[in-house]
């Protein structure tokens, strides 16, 4: 399923709608007794990815006004491989780092060329509340950073090294994207 991060999208907060800043504030982690808030948050995530945005690599609580740290994402773009991620850390593995663009439905029409690491160890519960953890590299690991980035407050616009691209057009980002999508489909977990 291939969708782009061409509009804005009913239900997900984007850098011109944000009252409540809620896209730059850090997550705070969630505990045992607050368990039932990861269930909702989760639900909601999943309904927005299926229902509003028909797809996508990854999704964060915080884009769809909840500040819990919680995303969902798939190594591969699919709905079967479906990711739940809540609290998360990771440290890097090595030095080897991964350049490309990435759209983010928090900020339509605009694709950044970001560096990332090419592998990290991972650490997470999933929705059972049950430690994860594991080593990422290529696009997975790249898609974990960016999701981790919106935990932290932090959007791809804000990173340092940042090269920002704004497409005035829906045509004209969509066929960026479709080169975009064939490049990480290289990476894609096999």
């Amino acid at each position: 399923m291939t969708v782009f991060a061409s509009e804005k999208y009913e239900g997900v907060v984007t850098c011109e709608e944000d009252p409540t800043n809620i896209l730059r504030k850090p997550t705070p982690p969630i505990g045992e007794e607050e368990w039932d808030l990861v269930r909702s948050t989760v639900q909601k995530l999943i309904h927005v990815r299926e229902k509003v945005l028909k797809g996508g690599a990854g999704l964060a609580a915080p884009q769809i006004g909840i500040n819990h740290p919680i995303f969902i994402y798939t190594p591969d773009r699919t709905t079967e491989n479906l990711r739940i991620v809540v609290n998360p850390s990771f440290e890097p593995l090595g030095e080897s780092i991964l350049e490309g663009y990435e759209a983010c439905f928090s900020i339509p029409l605009h694709c950044v060329k970001l560096k990332r690491w090419e592998k990290i160890k991972v650490k997470y519960q999933n929705l059972e509340g049950i430690s994860i953890e594991k080593i990422l590299d290529g696009f997975e690991a790249k898609a974990f950073q960016h999701e981790m980035d919106h935990l932290q407050g932090k959007l791809t616009i804000d990173h340092e090294e940042a090269q920002i691209q704004v497409f005035t057009n829906t045509p004209t980002f969509q066929e960026h994207m479709r080169h975009v999508h064939l490049e990480d489909s290289k990476n894609y977990l096999r």
